[in-house]
């Protein structure tokens, strides 16, 4: 008897958190004992976007004649009620017998608000997130399902053509998840798309947690504790001392440096394409560019990444670093503060490097600041810098050869999507994951990468098969 496939496509950064890792192990095993009638495919594919990976997924369950697609995402945990409890793996049969064109299982977000990851669309082509009482707990059809579990009857296929997912700053116009592209295109082609609400599965919150249907509303109550807590404009005391300084030094009120932010970003649009050498672009911006850095790394969202990513350097020996384009310095300052080492490096005359030589000058942190490239170093800095690089690989090159071996490379480059900014000239993340994979840098997470000169990278697969 011909076993039915079955393609399971995980979209992986680099690796799994350990919780992921074992409980998918299980899973699978689980899938094999559980599901005789199935043949089963695992098509792991390195992500950095998102649509590359779903794209290469899909081919591949095509060319192995997949009657099922099952889209997982990195970050999920199946059995999260019990660490051995395996009866929650048999979630899989329960989706296929709903005999439906895509359907899959319950999850929350991971932060914010942790609503549900579904989504209902209005009359206009806009979508919402599902509330609470949207949810049924059974089967019931949906606009937008997440794809982190989602069960795609192959035939879909049939009618939907490539490229089946596309940049989502390029979807028509507007910023569509890769969900929303597929589910969007399914519909179009007459195809319904469902969630079995009865279904939750865990949604890693950070390495020791697991956000369920049991724990999210405690979550929910720390981050509404959180913002009661925070204020544009008063984050923490590192931040009061930031714009503080920000006034001294500009002489203005908090609303004309908003006021000036905005004129920022106007200029920058009309600007920038006039300078060849973009380093003199930088040279001739005025006080408005100071103003536009006060007023982003104020905004709440950004002041609680920050924090977060201060909260990475532990209590202890104080290391010696690097702040690489740091502009106004909001992170490399608060380090220097807490009595780490730093090398502040942007470029000469440009107004926030001018406003940090300032603002470090008048400090009793001073000697512990420097102002050229040294090391080695063990730790560095790259935050909103690698965007803005013409010749992005010879500095970053440079960088990293001076990182001790465990050094650390901290940076938000990969979370950037903001592709219609006219200052972010390099937005290949690809090639940019690609030369830190190179020079020996390996993927914590998305923006923490260690230096191990023993690291040679994942095997390319496709590659070495070409070779052959």
């Amino acid at each position: 008897m011909t076993k039915t496939k079955i393609a399971i496509g995980i979209p992986v950064f680099q690796s799994f958190q350990p919780t992921v890792a074992f409980d998918y192990m299980r899973m699978f095993y689980s899938f094999g004992r559980r599901y005789p009638d199935y043949d089963f495919f695992l098509i792991p594919k390195i992500k950095l976007e998102q649509f590359r990976a779903r794209n290469s997924i899909v081919e591949s369950a095509l060319k192995l004649g997949a009657k099922y697609l099952l889209f997982l995402d990195d970050d999920h945990v199946i059995s999260w009620r019990d660490t051995y409890e395996s009866s929650q793996y048999d979630f899989l049969q329960k989706l296929i017998d709903h005999k439906k064109d895509i359907v899959g299982a319950l999850y929350f977000h991971r932060s914010g608000e942790y609503k549900p990851v579904l989504m209902k669309e209005f009359k206009d082509g806009k979508y919402t997130f599902f509330n609470d009482g949207d949810v049924k707990g059974g089967l019931q059809e949906v606009d937008v399902q997440g794809g982190g579990c989602m069960l795609i009857d192959m035939k879909i296929f049939d009618k939907i053509l490539p490229p089946y997912f596309e940049p989502e700053q390029q979807t028509a116009g507007e910023n569509f998840g890769t969900d929303i592209q597929l589910c969007r295109k399914a519909k179009a082609a007459g195809f319904k798309v469902w969630c079995d609400t009865s279904i939750a599965i865990g949604h890693i919150r950070s390495e020791s947690e697991v956000v369920t249907p049991y724990n999210r509303n405690q979550f929910l109550a720390l981050e509404s504790i959180r913002s009661e807590q925070t204020e544009d404009w008063a984050i923490d005391a590192w931040l009061k001392e930031y714009n503080a300084d920000v006034r001294e030094y500009t002489g203005l009120s908090d609303e004309k440096i908003i006021e000036n932010a905005f004129v920022y970003d106007d200029d920058a649009d009309k600007k920038f394409g006039d300078y060849t050498d973009k380093r003199e672009y930088y040279k001739n911006l005025g006080i408005e560019q100071l103003c536009r850095q006060a007023f982003y790394h104020s905004r709440q969202k950004v002041a609680l990444e920050g924090l977060t990513l201060l909260n990475q350097f532990r209590r202890g020996r104080k290391y010696y670093g690097i702040d690489f384009g740091c502009g106004s310095g909001v992170i490399g300052y608060e380090l220097l503060r807490r009595g780490y080492s730093v090398d502040f490096i942007d470029i000469d005359g440009a107004p926030s490097y001018e406003f940090l030589k300032w603002r470090v000058g008048k400090s009793e942190f001073k000697d512990r600041a420097g102002w050229k490239i040294g090391g080695p170093y063990e730790f560095a800095l790259f935050l909103d810098v690698i965007e803005h690089l013409q010749d992005w690989k010879p500095q970053l090159d440079n960088i990293i050869g001076r990182i001790v071996e465990k050094g650390v490379l901290f940076t938000n480059y990969f979370a950037n999507r903001d592709f219609k900014n006219v200052e972010h000239i390099n937005m290949n993340h690809s090639a940019v994951m690609d030369f830190l994979i190179s020079r020996h840098m390996v993927p914590k997470s998305e923006g923490i990468w260690i230096k191990d000169d023993n690291f040679m990278g994942p095997m390319n697969v496709e590659t070495e098969n070409k070779k052959k």
